[in-house]
C-alpha cells in the first residue's frame, strides 16, 4: 500500500496581506486609539447627560454643559496617559485641548447649520456628517499641538 501525504498549505497571499495589514494598523494605531477614546468619551457624555437631564430636574442645557465637560476631561486624560503618553505640563496641555475642543465645536456647528439650512438635511444626518470632519481636525490639532512631545518641539 502506498500512503500519500497531503500537505495543506496556507494561501500564498496570507503572509504579505498580514504584513500589509499590520503595517497599516501600525501607521494608524494612534488615530484608531484616539477614535476609540472618543467613542468612550461619547458614552460618558451621553450617559451623564441622560442621568442629569432625564433622571433629575436639571435643565437640559446645564446637563449638556456638565456632561460635555466631564467627557472632555475623560478624553484628555485617556489621550494623555494611554494614547500619546505625554504627562508633562498637564495644565497647559489641558488648556490647549480645550481650545481644540472649542474649535471642533465651532466647525461642527457650521457643518450642521449649513447641512440643515442650505441643504435641508435631517439634523441627525447633518450631525453625522460633522463627526468625521471634526474627528480628523481635532486629531490633527491635538497631535501637532496639544500632545506633541517636548522632545519634538523646537524652540524659536
Amino acid at each position: 500500500m502506498n500512503t500519500a501525504t497531503i500537505a495543506i498549505e496556507p494561501p500564498l497571499q496570507t503572509a504579505p496581506l498580514k504584513r500589509r495589514r499590520d503595517a497599516l494598523l501600525g501607521r494608524h494605531a494612534q488615530f484608531l486609539l484616539y477614535a476609540l477614546i472618543g467613542v468612550g468619551a461619547l458614552v460618558v457624555d451621553v450617559s451623564i447627560f441622560a442621568i442629569l437631564a432625564l433622571g433629575t430636574a436639571w435643565h437640559p442645557l446645564l446637563a449638556h454643559t456638565v456632561s460635555t465637560a466631564v467627557a472632555a476631561i475623560v478624553s484628555f486624560l485617556a489621550n494623555s496617559y494611554i494614547n500619546f503618553r505625554v504627562t508633562d505640563r498637564l495644565l497647559l496641555r489641558f488648556v490647549s485641548f480645550g481650545v481644540v475642543v472649542f474649535i471642533g465645536y465651532v466647525v461642527s456647528s457650521v457643518v450642521i447649520g449649513v447641512g440643515i439650512d442650505i441643504f435641508t438635511l435631517d439634523p441627525l444626518l447633518a450631525k453625522a456628517i460633522s463627526l468625521p470632519i471634526v474627528l480628523v481636525l481635532q486629531f490633527t490639532l491635538n497631535t501637532r499641538i496639544t500632545f506633541k512631545s517636548t522632545h519634538e518641539r523646537t524652540l524659536p
